[in-house]
This record gives structure tokens, C-alpha cells and sequence, in this order.
């Protein structure tokens, strides 16, 4: 069952009060994405997941906790045009936001995390060329983290696969088939068959959105 409560907020770093929703619980029954999107009643609280301060226009997991450096990231004229938005979705700014904010506080998995929701948001507004520079965004940051020796799944063969559906979902088919021949070998059915259902699916240049489960049990 979803429960999300509202209550004031004062930020962090301009110090004014704003009202905020927090997500206490979300409901979870259906199958994830191959990219780890949850199922529908989970991913529908998406636009609680990060908060914004109207008012100077910090943005982070909760703005009333100040992130590492934020001051100078709020104010850096590649912020201020992010926060502009353009015709961007202002959830799909306000998720960018947060992971230019995190990045710059070297907290990495969390900036690629929250650059993985900026594409999910994309998606969900029909915005397509956004999506895919989200996940390129995702992917070059995993990328540094792994260069860091660090990892945003503990299990290595896990986050291959994770990736390799970001880079395939982005378009991005020549590094799709990079990270597949990087996975090591697992005896593991399950694994065997995502790896195998991801192969079909990169050579077919496919970049559609499949579900853990739909994978698993062969795929289209």
C-alpha cells in the first residue's frame, strides 16, 4: 500500500519553508524492468522521490539536509540552464538537477541512480531523446564508479546486465554488446536466459522496454 505524507520543509540552504510530500511506503507486486524500474504502483510515486525548493531551487533527496557543496552547484551558470529546463518535463529537471547535485558531491551512485530516474521520467512523458541522454548520463557515471572500484550493485554480474539494458534502451548497441561479452559466466538458468534474451534483443537493435519476467520466461 502507497502512503505519502506532506509536511513543511525548511531548506537547507536559502533556509524559506515550502511544503513537501515524503514517500513513507510504496506498494511493490509485479515485475521490474530489466533496467530495475519497479512495477506500476511503486513507480508511480516517482514524482516524490526528490524534493525541490521553490524557492532558491535546491534540489536533492530531502532539501532540509544540505548536500556537499551545494551552495556553489545552485548557483554554477550548468545548473541554472539545467533548472531552466527549456521544454524539459520539470520532474525530469528537477531528477538532473539532483544528480548534478549529488555528482558534485562525489556521491556518485546516488547521481546515477537519480540520472536513471530523469530517464524513466522521460519516458513517462513521451520525452524520447531525453530518456536516452539520461541513460547516457547513467551509464558514463556507473562507468566512473567502476573505474573507482566501486559499484552500484554489490553483485558485478547483476550490474552487468543492468547496464547492458541502459546502454541498449539509450541506443547505444555497440556498448550494449561490450558489457554483454564483459559478463562473466554464471550457472545460473535465470541469468543465462536475461544474457541470452539481451542478446536477441541487441541484435535486433530493439530499444523497447521489457520486464524482468518477461525476459526470463523467453522474451517476445
Amino acid at each position: 500500500m502507497t502512503a505519502i505524507t506532506t509536511g513543511e520543509r525548511r531548506c537547507a540552504l536559502c533556509g524559506q519553508a515550502s511544503v513537501q510530500a515524503v514517500l513513507v511506503d510504496a506498494g511493490r507486486s509485479g515485475s521490474a524492468d530489466l533496467d530495475l524500474r519497479p512495477p506500476p504502483d511503486q513507480r508511480g510515486t516517482i514524482a516524490h522521490w526528490v524534493q525541490e525548493c521553490p524557492h532558491c531551487g535546491y534540489c536533492a533527496p530531502a532539501i532540509d539536509e544540505r548536500v556537499d557543496g551545494a551552495e556553489e552547484t545552485v548557483q554554477s551558470p550548468a545548473y541554472r540552464a539545467l533548472r531552466n529546463g527549456g521544454d524539459l518535463p520539470p520532474l525530469v529537471v528537477r531528477l538532473l538537477c539532483a544528480s548534478t547535485m549529488l555528482f558534485h558531491a562525489g556521491r556518485l551512485v546516488e547521481a546515477a541512480e537519480t540520472a536513471l530516474w530523469a530517464a524513466w521520467a522521460a519516458d513517462d512523458a513521451g520525452a524520447t531523446e531525453e530518456a536516452r541522454r539520461a541513460r547516457r548520463r547513467t551509464l558514463d557515471l556507473l562507468d566512473e564508479l567502476r573505474s573507482r572500484g566501486e559499484h552500484y550493485i554489490a553483485d558485478e554480474g547483476a550490474e552487468g546486465l543492468v547496464m547492458v539494458d541502459i546502454a541498449r534502451r539509450a541506443g547505444e548497441f555497440d556498448r550494449a554488446e561490450r558489457l554483454l561479452d564483459g559478463l562473466a559466466a554464471v550457472d545460473d538458468p535465470r541469468f543465462a536466459a536475461l544474457v541470452a534474451f539481451q542478446r536477441g534483443r541487441v541484435a535486433a537493435r530493439d530499444r523497447a522496454r521489457y520486464t524482468i519476467a518477461e525476459a526470463a520466461g523467453g522474451g517476445p
